[in-house]
């Protein structure tokens, strides 16, 4: 029997999407969000100037940030966990100072057992567990479940591990603070920033994009209904289920894949313009032999998503090798 009914295809999985120019540009930046404006236009099937202007104002007010996220293990993080949070009384109050962590870069309120979810980055298992402590230690925190993460297999914001040998100088640290800030920034005024020329500067970012040093892409804001709905998703496998796993990975409403240990064996982020497309999404999942149970919770409001983290020194680069 094959992984996925109905033919089986990666568009079988995935559905229709609509065609509007948010959707396609958004799109087009997540395979490369620094294509020029003409590359998007060609991609977005559409003029450079109304790229141009679309990106621009969708930028101005929030809807998206372009940024560089950094490989964890360069910032000395390697313990992932993924913990949903059960409240009683203020669900607002408790996800605030959640959100407060540095540990958390991402905290949602989302419907269903848990009132909140949130993925906790650390140097090691002790400061994790520690971190955990805390959490529970909030005034309104019931109890909390939490998932280990044994792998990211993939993600628009994070960089696939382990990260490649490469030396850094300190130009290479301040284009990353740079594009921490703006993704997007372009070549000449980024070289004007650390003293190099713009085809030095190109390469330098080239590279550390090609070495997985850091990651380019959008974070959406999805404060309106129009910027469609995000789901997680629990997965409990049969078997290892690459298959299946390298479908979704190439799946448009998949935004985050990761194994882990715990309650489930794998988790997913998931995007769609609406939640019927989520539900056939879900419901054409459930069908594949390798899946033995799916849990779906709703992000009804992401309170945090902060990727951008201090860079170590080269001193404590050097002090790792």
């Amino acid at each position: 029997m094959n992984a996925l009914p109905s033919g089986n295809s990666v568009e079988d999985l995935s559905g229709e999407t609509p065609g509007d120019l948010d959707s396609r540009l958004i799109a087009a930046l997540r395979k490369d969000a620094r294509l020029s404006s003409v590359k998007l236009a060609e991609q977005a099937g559409t003029t450079r100037a109304a790229v141009s202007a679309h990106l621009d104002r969708l930028r101005r007010s929030g809807r998206i940030r372009i940024i560089a996220a950094v490989n964890p293990e360069l910032l000395g993080l390697s313990a992932y966990a993924h913990v949903a949070v059960r409240v009683s009384g203020s669900v607002d109050e408790v996800a605030r100072r959640i959100a407060e962590l540095r540990a958390a870069p991402f905290v949602s309120v989302t419907s269903g057992e848990y009132q909140i979810v949130t993925e906790l980055r650390l140097p090691g298992q002790a400061e994790l567990y520690g971190t955990m402590t805390e959490i529970r230690s909030i005034p309104g925190v019931e109890r909390i479940n939490s998932l280990i993460y044994l792998e990211v297999v993939g993600g628009t914001l994070m960089p696939s591990l382990p990260l490649a040998d490469i030396a850094l100088d300190s130009r290479d640290l301040a284009l990353i603070e740079l594009l921490q800030e703006d993704g997007r920034m372009s070549f000449a005024e980024l070289a004007e920033r650390v003293g190099l020329s713009p085809s030095a500067t190109r390469s330098r970012v080239n590279s550390l994009i090609a070495q997985q040093v850091i990651r380019i892409a959008p974070v959406i804001s999805r404060s309106r209904a129009s910027d469609g709905v995000v789901a997680g998703i629990g997965l409990n496998l049969r078997d290892a289920a690459d298959e299946i796993v390298a479908r979704l990975m190439e799946a448009p409403q998949v935004e985050y894949f990761a194994r882990t240990l715990g309650r489930h064996d794998a988790i997913a982020t998931v995007a769609g313009v609406s939640t019927a497309e989520l539900d056939g999404f879900i419901n054409r999942l459930m069908t594949s032999e390798h899946v033995t149970g799916v849990t779906s919770w709703l992000h009804l409001r992401i309170v945090k998503e902060r990727y951008e983290w201090p860079l170590p020194t080269l001193e404590e680069l050097a002090a790792r090798r």
